[in-house]
């Protein structure tokens, strides 16, 4: 039985208590204006140097996510569509398989009916109109899986790859430990990074426990200089889609539903539709996922605005979801929803999309 009491007081409150020692961080993570300005620039250089297939396809997919961006880079998105839609026509693309494929489904729009992402509410749900994320390929994030951890394979696809290295925002050390920085191809937070330590090292998707100290350490001090900062992590079995140890990074104007005062694991009176946790120490934090490890329960964490939330949950393939469901990994778990398809973006309701949560509840084995 999982048994660990949680204390509500807010982690940022803890972190106050107990303040850090202040390191010297790279300049990136200097401000959050730093961080978009850099990030948004990494864009255009990439739209107009490379010349990659992948490289066009990220920069399509995260400026359609960013509505600034969409307005700044319309026209040259433009004339690169058409391009690739040329090449497409007289068979003359080159790129990975999975690139190529996945253009050739992007194609099937017209270029002036793509829009930037739409938001809506249903209740306390976050809900995205995002059509380009379907295209991504789902990779191991769909398959049945048993247990908490998989051996890593060099041979399937992961960070390490000479093709990726176009694709890192940046890349150094970070509180001790060499770090990289990759844009999200097909993004579905704001300025959606994925940050990959050691990234050589080739490990498997398993927090050791000096993985989670680096983690909390790192998600205290960059959200206190980037508010709205958050880092989130996919445990094996979790709809990880890659099984190399790497954790995702948005920067967020407005909190995720999961941080509603209405939950009761934020003091609130309403339980979520499945459990979750909240602490505010990390010793107890560490001692709970050591637990899900020996019990092979797989989990989802979000770090948020100086809050840690652990989600235990039936792993991937246990559950059969709805048609406009893919998946069931941190961000829907924080309750947030991409959709593929504009009536299911416009109908959707609160109670479907909690049934949907609550699916994966452990108490429904």
């Amino acid at each position: 039985m999982l048994t660990f009491a949680v204390r509500l007081p807010s982690w940022r409150a803890f972190a106050q208590a107990h303040p850090l020692p202040d390191p010297m961080l790279p300049d990136l993570f200097e401000s959050a204006d730093v961080f978009r300005d850099r990030f948004e620039r990494g864009l255009v250089d990439l739209l107009r140097t490379t010349g990659e297939l992948g490289e066009d396809i990220l920069v399509l997919a995260n400026a359609n996510f960013e509505t600034r961006i969409w307005e700044h880079l319309h026209d040259e998105l433009r004339a690169c569509f058409m391009r690739l839609a040329a090449e497409n026509a007289a068979q003359t693309l080159h790129g990975a398989p999975d690139d190529v494929a996945t253009l050739r489904e992007i194609l099937d729009h017209d270029f002036d009916t793509l829009r930037p992402v739409e938001l809506r509410r249903a209740g306390p749900w976050e809900l995205q109109f995002n059509p380009l994320r379907a295209y991504r390929p789902a990779r191991h994030s769909n398959v049945a899986v048993t247990g908490i951890r998989a051996p890593f394979d060099p041979a399937r696809f992961h960070f390490d790859k000479p093709f990726l290295r176009q694709e890192i925002i940046w890349e150094g050390s970070l509180l001790g430990r060499k770090a990289t920085l990759f844009y999200n191809k097909f993004p579905f937070a704001d300025y959606h990074g994925l940050l990959v330590p050691d990234v050589g090292g080739h490990r498997p998707q398993f927090l050791e426990p000096a993985d989670l100290a680096w983690l909390w350490d790192l998600a205290l001090e960059l959200n206190g200089r980037m508010p709205g900062f958050g880092l989130a992590c996919n445990s094996y079995g979790a709809h990880a889609s890659v099984n190399h140890l790497h954790f995702q990074s948005f920067l967020r104007e407005t909190p995720l539903p999961i941080e509603d005062a209405r939950w009761t694991h934020n003091g609130g009176s309403e339980p979520y539709p499945c459990r979750c946790l909240r602490f505010d120490d990390r010793k107890v934090a560490g001692e709970f996922i050591a637990d899900l490890h020996r019990q092979e329960i797989s989990y989802n964490l979000i770090l948020s605005d100086g809050l840690f939330y652990c989600l235990p949950r039936r792993k991937q393939g246990e559950v059969a979801y709805a048609s406009w469901l893919g998946a069931l990994a941190w961000y829907e778990m924080a309750g947030g929803f991409p959709l593929a398809i504009a009536a299911d973006f416009a109908r959707l309701d609160p109670e479907e999309i909690a049934a949907q949560i609550a699916a994966v509840d452990l108490a429904q084995t």
